[in-house]
């Protein structure tokens, strides 16, 4: 059985790539089946920003997949994109140029048929959540997480999106690890006041040149060497574990 980890943040906060560190980590310290990223957003399609480097055809659009009858262990096999360094892992995510045009709806039975295989196939399933209307994947990640992290930056803005949100995390708000996530434009903000007004900070991430230079490179799907970073993602890991 699966492990679900569900990721929410506020705009801007950093939550895709720390999602997706989250679960590399995780790849590494575990050896308990595989790890499978997956991204429902339509709004900005993750494999563009993951694997802008990649070739047309290693990408393959998780909405192609979930637009079959049914789905089976195959077809998340062959739809998803993999890292050469990283054997049991793989992403899942809408391609550059799609929208929410391009597919029908989801119904509950597709998204209920693609978590069923996914607890047959992986260790864990990391859900990188949206707040778009209508995403199922994101709304059924959130209702059946074994943990919810929940990612923020040092700012006005997560703080009112923490204000507004906190009642989705419902029955986790109690547990759900709090991750305040630093990135250049934040290296001076307050982030002792901001601690102040968030609660229950679990971890600070600090703002890191090689993730930046990841982002820059179109990287982002290598394993992060920031030794810094890298210990701060372990311990967020090891409470996942």
């Amino acid at each position: 059985m699966a492990k679900i980890i569900a990721v929410i943040g506020s705009p801007g906060s950093g939550k895709t790539t720390v999602t997706l560190k989250l679960a590399q980590e995780l790849y590494c310290a575990t050896s308990s089946g595989g790890v499978i990223y997956i991204s429902p957003s339509l709004k900005v399609p993750a494999l563009g920003v993951l694997f802008p480097n990649y070739t047309p055809d290693s990408l393959f659009s998780l909405g192609n997949m979930l637009n079959k009858t049914d789905v089976y262990e195959e077809d998340i096999l062959n739809h998803l994109v993999t890292v050469k360094a990283m054997q049991n892992f793989g992403c899942l995510g809408f391609k550059s140029g799609e929208n929410k045009f391009s597919y029908p709806e989801l119904t509950d039975d597709k998204v209920q048929n693609l978590f069923d295989v996914l607890n047959k196939m992986a260790g864990y399933v990391f859900v990188d959540c949206t707040d778009e209307e209508r995403d199922l994947i994101s709304q059924y990640a959130l209702g059946r997480a074994d943990n919810v992290v929940m990612v923020l930056s040092p700012d006005l803005k997560s703080m009112v999106y923490l204000a507004s949100n906190e009642i989705v995390l419902g029955d986790h708000a109690h547990r759900a690890i709090r991750v305040l996530n630093v990135n250049e434009n934040e290296l001076f903000s307050p982030i002792d006041d901001v601690k102040t007004h968030v609660k229950n900070i679990s971890h600070i991430l600090p703002f890191s040149k090689q993730i930046r230079s990841q982002h820059l490179d179109g990287l982002l799907y290598e394993r992060a060497k920031d030794k810094k970073y890298r210990k701060e993602i372990s311990d967020i890991i090891n409470k996942i574990m």
